[in-house]
């Protein structure tokens, strides 16, 4: 009899977040599969689980995958981990579950943190849908071509980014003339969890240490984000609001072009 292949959720910063299901199978599991053991271990001693250990990432994950599977056919149970949150996206994993899923070795999910989701939930945005693309490529031509096709979405888009590349990255994104608003995530779940919103101009002072999830938005004009953010346009002006306090709010607030909205104030000041 095969054994069971776990594919396990673990924190993606704080260590409480871990679950009781997640603790309970990796307590009983017979190997855990960590993409760094050492950084797996730091979890495992918070709660006094200890197991052996098979180191798998990316670049030895097909070599790995085989011998894990191996023992999966002699029968033992293997929970798969990486270093925070879920297998498989965007992490090593998706080589050993295809493998499993073809040889009929029985796999079973046990959800727990995602970046992906914990990053959206704080986002603010109000779409019910977004793409996940992961970490963009490191060619920069393959990085350019990647970014300028996710305006072509027409919903957010969520990138992962590496500390050493948050700048360069931010700076390419915010140059994609088709990417409105960037809301950027940073060291969800740890002390210093950040978000910052970015309508249009960078922040001079970002500090771009710590893990990013950054998330475009198609860019909006006036015409092209329905009548409601004319009609509140409109509605602050009559309040009294300033024209350039107006327009700074609706921009940020409907992903707007400010210069489109200037010009509907002028056109309808002509009329």
């Amino acid at each position: 009899m095969t054994g069971k292949l776990y594919v396990v959720g673990t924190p993606i910063g704080n260590l409480r977040d871990i679950t009781l299901r997640a603790l309970d199978t990796l307590k009983a599991a017979d190997i855990i599969a960590s993409e760094d053991t050492r950084h797996t271990a730091i979890l495992l001693n918070a709660y006094g689980i200890s197991k052996p250990m098979i180191s798998y990432y990316r670049p030895k994950e097909r070599e790995t995958a085989a011998k894990l599977i191996a023992e999966l056919e002699a029968g033992k149970n293997i929970a798969l981990v990486t270093d925070a949150g879920m297998p498989a996206l965007s992490d090593p994993g998706a080589v050993i579950v295809d493998e499993c899923i073809k040889r009929g070795i029985p796999v079973e999910s046990v959800p727990g943190p995602s970046a992906v989701i914990t990053a959206f939930s704080v986002s603010g945005i109000t779409e019910t849908g977004f793409v996940f693309l992961g970490f963009l490529p490191d060619k920069a031509g393959e990085r350019k071509r990647a970014i300028a096709r996710i305006p072509s979405f027409g919903m957010p888009v969520q990138i992962f980014v590496a500390p050493h590349d948050a700048e360069k990255i931010l700076r390419e994104l915010r140059s994609e003339p088709g990417i409105g608003r960037i809301t950027v995530v940073k060291e969800l779940t740890k002390l210093h969890e950040t978000l910052i919103r970015i309508p249009e101009d960078i922040p001079a002072d970002i500090d771009y240490r710590g893990e990013f999830v950054m998330i475009a938005e198609p860019k909006k004009t006036a015409s092209s984000s329905s009548d409601e953010a004319l009609k509140a346009l409109d509605a602050l002006i009559s309040r009294g609001e300033t024209p350039s306090r107006a327009v700074k709010e609706i921009a940020e607030a409907y992903s707007a072009n400010k210069n489109a909205l200037y010009k509907y104030l002028l056109e309808k000041n002509k009329s």
